[in-house]
């Protein structure tokens, strides 16, 4: 978002879009803290639920070393991608056990990596959020992006950061 502050306005608009764009995503490459000589680790995961709070829930097996790793260090990252749209979000990751919670987010593509919702290895993943950053470059706004970079790039100038909010914000959650 370039060097400027956000206004308060700015701050909810960002907010708004954070939210709305996050519920476009079915998967993530969630990213959390191995311990080991690589010390990150990333994967995908089909994302469970989405709550209102921000909070991404994701289904796993307790046996899995994502597991592992996050109970050695909460602290991890998911990022999401689709056509000209993509989000970082940082945060804290809780593991849950609650049957009623499981499910509810339960989706019946689960049963290709468990034996059903009443599986004894399903595992809850919610990533309680603190910040986030979101680039779109759809609609109006991905026009608008797409002739300043062909302008940069006829010109052979660099672009610089965006004070759009609609197209590019880090909003702390």
């Amino acid at each position: 978002m370039g060097q400027s502050k956000q206004s308060s306005g700015d701050e909810k608009k960002a907010e708004q879009n954070f939210f709305e764009l996050l519920k476009k995503f079915d998967t993530a490459m969630l990213v959390t803290h191995s311990g080991k000589a690589a010390p990150l680790h990333a994967r995908p995961m089909a994302i469970a639920e989405t709550s209102e709070d921000g909070s991404i829930w994701f289904v796993t097996g307790k046996d899995t070393p994502k597991v592992d790793e996050i109970q050695h260090d909460t602290e991890l990252v998911a990022t999401f991608q689709h056509d000209r749209q993509f989000l970082s979000v940082s945060g804290r990751a809780e593991l849950h056990n609650d049957r009623a919670r499981i499910h509810k987010v339960w989706k019946e593509s689960f049963r290709v990596w468990f034996n059903g919702k009443d599986d004894p290895n399903i595992v809850l993943i919610r990533l309680n959020p603190s910040s986030a950053e979101y680039w779109d470059n759809t609609g109006l706004a991905g026009v608008k992006f797409a002739l300043k970079f062909a302008a940069a790039y006829v010109t052979g100038t660099q672009i610089k950061g965006s004070d759009d909010v609609n197209t590019h914000a880090k909003v702390s959650l």
